[in-house]
């Protein structure tokens, strides 16, 4: 999942649940959750983390998808009503915090965050191991809908 759509699901956990530590958490496992489903990366993920190549490419996929994420939080942030804010914000932490933790573990490869990284690609390969990924064009059409469902839910 984009960054974007993790962003979307844990605004809305956050606002829905109104308690910012029981959002963060469950917005936390929501992630893992949703990662099971097909998204698209997969072949950016690989060329990146296993054959080494087309780096550019996957920096590039990353960048602009935390800045669409960015750009969300910061229109859902100036629509909402500020008693909201809290477990709206911890809501979207909790729900990015998953990718957060495994591009800091790419990036250091630290023993400490090793788990999470092992975790996150268990959860994310659950059927992609199985079934193949989709077409990431697809996925990203797919999300887009959803953090526009979502966003309509906020």
């Amino acid at each position: 999942m984009t960054l974007t759509a993790h962003a979307a699901m844990g605004a809305v956990i956050g606002e829905a649940i109104g308690n910012p530590l029981l959002g963060f958490v469950l917005a936390i496992i929501i992630h893992f959750l949703v990662d099971i489903i097909p998204h698209g990366d997969t072949f950016i993920s690989n060329n990146y983390r296993i054959l080494k190549r087309r780096r550019k490419q996957a920096l590039a996929y990353v960048t602009v998808d935390a800045i669409c994420a960015i750009l969300f939080i910061l229109f859902i942030v100036n629509i909402r009503d500020v008693a909201l804010i809290r477990p709206i914000s911890l809501g979207i932490l909790g729900s990015v915090l998953p990718d957060l933790l495994v591009g800091l573990y790419d990036i250091t490869k630290s023993k400490y965050l090793r788990w999470i990284f092992k975790l996150h690609f268990y959860f994310h390969d659950i059927i992609i191991k199985r079934r193949g990924d989709v077409p990431l064009k697809y996925a990203l059409a797919a999300q887009a809908v959803l953090v526009l469902l979502l966003q309509a839910r906020l």
